[in-house]
């Protein structure tokens, strides 16, 4: 079962991203807080202390500021990545404070992978991609089109990088979107074909092993369709069975998480299902959260400790599943 931990009080305008972990006692939150207000929009990072979530003290951006995306390598190298006045906004903690990280320029950033001091990448909208090796910053063009877009990177070794994203093609009522694979070897970026996807995009990558690798295909107005890759090939997997409407919203190694309806409701439940090695198996909740609507739901596990974050009305929760 999950289990709640303390968590500071938040803005209603509060929007959560990401959240990435190093091992137990070391994990950060990403978001931005006010969004959809009058105000200028900033970025929000929390920590897991050992004991509570505390918000971070983070650079004062010069512009309206959000976050999308969290890795950590180590305790001490640990990034945040979004966008502020039209640039990059690429934020590194050292163990100590964050700092401002100036990069070349790509239209949106969306994800970042941190693996090493000297090997983060982070992937965006438009065709170029960004590496930082220890000391530089390079700029890669890895898609064929600037009117694609990788949401996601994961990686199951330095020299295993897999991202996705989507791109559009055809005009007004003509237009549609396709989905787009790559892989990083180390050396180079290769457009890969994947799992057999229909229009959509890939919404979510997450590697455990070479072997253990998840996706998310975002396709229709129904939520994520799933596909594991053992290694040799893809397979499709079904979706966790529910009575209820169930929305996916994302999948980690063994994880899954969205939101279930009633067929005459749009109250929108947090879901959360684990992979029995068969099936999908549903994980408990406290109590008040079962029932509540929520929204910005997302999940970082490490095969041992699992970390969630969802929001309600009541403000950000975050919780807490350690492995048996």
């Amino acid at each position: 079962m999950f289990r709640p931990v303390p968590v500071p009080a938040l803005p209603h305008s509060t929007a959560l991203a990401d959240l990435a972990m190093t091992d137990a006692d070391h994990a950060w939150l990403a978001g931005t807080t006010g969004v959809f207000t009058s105000r200028a929009s900033t970025p929000l990072v929390l920590r897991w202390t050992g004991v509570d979530w505390a918000e971070e003290a983070l650079p004062e951006p010069a512009a309206a500021a959000s976050l999308a995306g969290i890795s950590a390598a180590a305790p001490d190298d640990v990034w945040a990545v979004g966008n502020s006045g039209g640039r990059p906004l690429v934020l590194h903690y050292d163990g100590t404070r964050w700092h401002d990280v100036v990069t070349p320029a790509i239209p949106w950033v969306k994800a970042v992978l941190a693996l090493s001091p000297d090997d983060v990448h982070i992937v965006g909208a438009g065709s170029d991609t960004l590496h930082w090796d220890g000391h530089d910053w390079t700029l890669t063009t890895v898609l064929t089109s600037p009117r694609e877009t990788l949401h996601t990177v994961t990686a199951a070794a330095p020299d295993d990088v897999w991202a996705g994203g989507g791109g559009l093609t055809g005009a007004g009522p003509a237009a549609y979107e396709y989905p787009v694979l790559v892989h990083w070897d180390g050396a180079a970026w290769t457009d890969l074909h994947g799992p057999r996807l229909d229009h959509g995009h890939v919404a979510r990558l997450a590697a455990a092993s070479p072997d253990d690798l998840w996706l998310a295909h975002a396709h229709d107005t129904d939520g994520l369709h799933l596909h594991h890759y053992d290694g040799r090939r893809w397979h499709p997997v079904a979706a966790p069975a529910d009575t209820e409407r169930l929305s996916l919203h994302g999948v980690a190694p063994g994880w899954t998480w969205g939101v279930r309806a009633g067929r005459r409701s749009f109250e929108t439940r947090p879901a959360y299902h684990r992979w029995t090695g068969e099936d999908w198996a549903r994980v408990a909740l406290p109590d008040d959260l079962t029932t509540a609507s929520a929204s910005h739901l997302g999940l970082a596990t490490d095969g041992s400790t699992t970390w969630a974050y969802l929001k309600t009305a009541a403000g950000v929760h975050v919780l807490r599943h350690t492995a048996p």
